[in-house]
């Protein structure tokens, strides 16, 4: 387009009195707050300091993003004059009226849709087979200034809040933030999980038979199990229906010492070792710290549990 209007510039030339052409566009647009003539018109000019005064006069404001200004070549001119030019020495072609709008970048709410999409399944696992992931409200597209875009997204909270997931997006150009915005989405991920084949009753210690593998929608931050090894031998610590879902909350290792069991008490040191009987004041499993007494001296000690039958207390 440029080179074209060159070339009419050029074919109509100057006469003596004439120290520069100017080509109003009908439809130019701008980017940023401010409108200059060099913005809307191909200028030329034997002398390049004219040349570059012209460029620089600023015409008005912009209008909004997305949005535009009509502007007569009467109300140019008068600009121009205002900043010192000679506009009786300028030869003024093209539009009598121009409609200058903002450029601007529209990100969709298809985009943005698709922005959290991704962004929730970089929050799951390989063990996901299918993430379907809708706006609780109708998402609005945003309007930014034209140039680099970048968004950051991260979670609000790390747990759902009334079944949603909240998402905040933070909208840069040419890297400095211009918009944030937070969105509910409600986002169904899809596991093969290991599921009740019957009902468990409470504190039944769970076997290959009590589990089966379904696909189920786990949510985001569900606390789940994939594989049966890892319930096998553990307990439950509430009745669970046949179907439901078996998470961290629902099982226990059972204890392997039983409050009010006979135990032996081991004080270790490194260069000491001391045994004693004690009695269990509380249940406990493997590696676990519980309250135990020393049945000789009835003294209350911290001891962790060793095995079925022992527990340690170490020297300060």
């Amino acid at each position: 387009m440029s080179i074209v209007l060159s070339l009419i510039l050029s074919t109509i030339g100057l006469t003596e009195d004439m120290k520069a052409s100017v080509y109003i566009s009908e439809n130019p647009s701008v980017i940023g707050k401010d409108i200059y003539l060099g913005d809307i018109s191909l200028i030329e000019s034997s002398d390049a300091n004219i040349k570059e005064k012209l460029q620089k006069i600023h015409i008005c404001r912009s209008a909004e993003l997305n949005s535009s200004v009509t502007l007569n070549i009467n109300y140019i001119k008068s600009r121009a004059k205002q900043q010192g030019m000679q506009v009786e020495s300028i030869m003024w072609l093209g539009a009598d009226q121009t409609t200058i709008q903002t450029k601007s970048k529209i990100v969709s709410s298809e985009e943005i849709l698709a922005i959290a999409e991704s962004f929730i399944a970089s929050l799951t696992d390989k063990k996901t087979k299918k993430i379907i992931v809708q706006p609780t409200n109708e998402i609005k597209p945003v309007v930014l200034p034209y140039g680099k875009m970048n968004v950051k997204t991260e979670l609000v909270s790390p747990s759902a809040i009334n079944d949603n997931i909240l998402l905040r997006f933070t909208f840069s150009i040419d890297d400095k933030d211009y918009e944030k915005r937070v969105i509910p989405f409600k986002a169904e991920i899809i596991k093969e999980v290991i599921v009740s084949s019957k009902n468990i009753d409470v504190n039944k210690v769970i076997s290959i038979d009590d589990l089966e593998v379904e696909s189920k929608n786990v949510g985001l931050f569900s606390n789940v199990f994939i594989d049966k090894n890892e319930l096998l031998g553990k307990r439950a610590k509430r009745a669970i229906l046949k179907g439901i879902m078996i998470t961290a909350d629902m099982v226990e290792k059972p204890p392997i010492i039983k409050q009010g069991d006979i135990i032996t008490i081991v004080l270790e040191s490194q260069s000491l070792r001391i045994t004693a009987q004690g009695r269990a004041m509380e249940n406990g499993v493997n590696g676990q710290k519980i309250k135990v007494v020393n049945t000789s001296s009835m003294r209350e000690v911290l001891a962790q549990v060793i095995d079925e039958k022992t527990v340690r207390v170490f020297f300060q």
